[in-house]
C-alpha cells in the first residue's frame, strides 16, 4: 500500500489536487442490508460493501449527475469528482461536513452506523459550511477489542499491515502462515470492527444499491475458477481488486480455517 504515502501534501490540502477548489461537497451513501445470516457450509464471508456492483462506478454516476445539476443552477460552477481513488481523505471532509465523527476504528461513524460510502466533489465556489459532529464513541472500545489481528495500535490508529482487509484484498502473493488463522472465515475484506459497533444496530439499507449482492462465496468454486470465469463473474464488483489469484488464495486459507468447524 505504498501509494498511500505518495504526495502527502496533496492529501492534506485539496487545492494541491485541484487548485480551483474553494469548497468541498461530500455525500454518504448507505450500503448495509443489516444482514445477520449464518454462513453456509463451505462458504467464506464477504465484506458487506463488496458483493454488489463496484461502488466506484455507481457513485461516479451519481456525482456526475449532481455536478450537472449544480451547473444548471449556477452556470459558472465547475467541479472535480472524487470517489475513493483520488488523493483525498474523504472521511476528514465528511467529518467537517457534519456527516459523522472519526471513530476509534478510524472510520467515519454516524448515529446511523458506519455502513456507507463517501464520495464528493471539489467546487470552485464559496459555499456555506456545515459544523462537525461531536465524538460519540465515549468509553466504548468494542471495535478495538474485537479485532482478531490486533491491528489497532491505539484508538484511531490502524496498522494496515495487520488488517484482515489488507491481507485478503491488497496483499499480493502468499499470506504468511502465522497470519492465516486470524483471517478466519473472511474470503474478502472484514467487517468485524463495524459489526460490533453499537451504532450499526441502526444501520439501514439505502436505495443506491438495489440488492445486498454476495453475502458469501463458495470456497471450492472460487478456488477452481479460471481467469475467464473470474472476470465474467466479478469484473464489475469490488471483488476484482484481489484478482483471481488472490481470491483463490483466500479461499484455500478459509477452507483450512473452517474445515474443523463443519466436521
Amino acid at each position: 500500500m505504498d501509494y498511500m504515502a505518495k504526495d502527502p501534501q496533496t492529501r492534506s490540502d485539496i487545492r494541491r489536487w485541484w487548485p480551483q477548489a474553494r469548497s468541498v461537497f461530500i455525500c454518504a451513501f448507505d450500503y448495509s442490508d443489516n444482514r445477520q445470516k449464518p454462513l453456509p457450509k463451505g462458504h467464506g464471508r464477504v465484506a458487506r460493501y463488496a458483493g454488489e456492483r463496484d461502488y466506484h462506478l455507481v457513485l461516479k454516476e451519481k456525482m456526475k449527475a449532481l455536478a450537472s445539476f449544480l451547473k444548471t443552477l449556477t452556470p459558472e460552477a465547475d467541479s472535480k469528482i472524487f470517489v475513493d481513488t483520488s488523493p483525498i481523505l474523504e472521511r476528514l471532509y465528511g467529518r467537517y461536513a457534519g456527516l459523522g465523527w472519526i471513530g476509534k476504528n478510524t472510520m467515519l461513524l454516524s448515529k446511523e452506523g458506519s455502513y456507507f460510502f463517501l464520495s464528493g466533489m471539489a467546487i470552485n465556489l464559496e459555499l456555506p459550511t456545515d459544523s462537525p459532529q461531536a465524538d460519540h464513541c465515549g468509553s466504548c472500545r468494542r471495535c478495538l477489542d474485537a479485532c482478531p489481528t490486533q491491528a489497532f495500535v491505539q484508538e484511531r490508529v490502524l496498522d494496515a499491515s495487520k488488517c484482515i482487509s489488507y491481507w485478503t484484498i491488497e496483499h499480493r502473493g502468499e499470506i504468511p502462515p502465522q497470519e492465516q488463522s486470524a483471517i478466519g472465515e473472511w474470503v474478502f475484506g472484514c467487517d468485524i470492527c463495524q459489526e460490533v459497533c453499537p451504532f450499526n444496530r441502526f444501520a439501514s439499507f439505502g436505495k443506491t444499491f438495489q440488492s445486498p449482492g454476495y453475502e458469501s462465496l463458495p470456497l471450492k468454486e472460487i478456488e477452481e475458477k479460471s481467469e475467464a470465469e473470474f472476470n465474467s463473474d466479478f469484473s464489475k464488483t469490488a471483488l476484482a481488486r484481489s484478482k483471481r489469484s488472490g481470491l483463490a488464495r483466500n479461499a484455500r486459507i478459509v477452507l483450512k480455517n473452517t474445515e474443523k468447524r463443519f466436521q
